[in-house]
């Protein structure tokens, strides 16, 4: 992955911590080796945090001004969580990766809409997904439809909630 891409969509990734992943994402299946070592393919964030400082430098420094800050922060708020959400976080970007690009293109779509909602409304889908995500898919859609899901968020916020589905842990 070229350096430019991989700054990219390190910052997609990292962006995600809005979701408070080890609320929600499971380790996926076999992804735990017998001594708990990462059998899972390398994240961006495995990539840059296995490049040397000055490489990391260089990197950051061919993006934006701003697009490096908000990077730098949200790599700092990344290496403060405890293992377990880094690896809940992790997981989550393996299961984006998986999925096919225009699907990956609306989740990504999905966590911008989700970051510019007012903080109340951030949570309240937050705390939807982490609900949805011990469902099984036919459960969820059965909740989708719910007169009480629709009246508690708007059109929007059910769009939101919708787009982000596929990455949440297969039941």
């Amino acid at each position: 992955m070229s350096g430019r891409a991989l700054l990219a969509t390190l910052s997609v990734m990292v962006g995600v911590l809005v979701f408070n992943p080890a609320a929600w994402a499971r380790r996926p299946p076999g992804a735990r080796g017998e001594r708990g070592i990462q059998s899972e393919p390398k994240t961006p964030i495995d990539e840059f945090e296995l490049m040397p400082p000055e490489q990391q430098q260089r990197a950051l420094q061919r993006l934006p001004r701003e697009q490096r800050q908000k990077l730098q922060e949200r790599l700092q708020r990344f290496n403060q969580l405890p293992r377990e959400q880094q690896q809940a976080l992790r997981n989550l970007y393996n299961r984006l990766h998986q999925l096919p690009q225009k699907q990956q293109e609306s989740v990504r779509k999905a966590i911008n809409r989700l970051s510019e909602q007012a903080p109340d409304r951030q949570r309240a889908m937050r705390d939807e997904l982490r609900t949805m995500a011990g469902l099984t898919e036919q459960d969820r859609e059965a909740r989708m439809a719910n007169p009480e899901f629709r009246s508690t968020f708007s059109r929007r916020e059910q769009g939101i909630v919708k787009d982000m589905m596929p990455v949440l842990p297969d039941r």
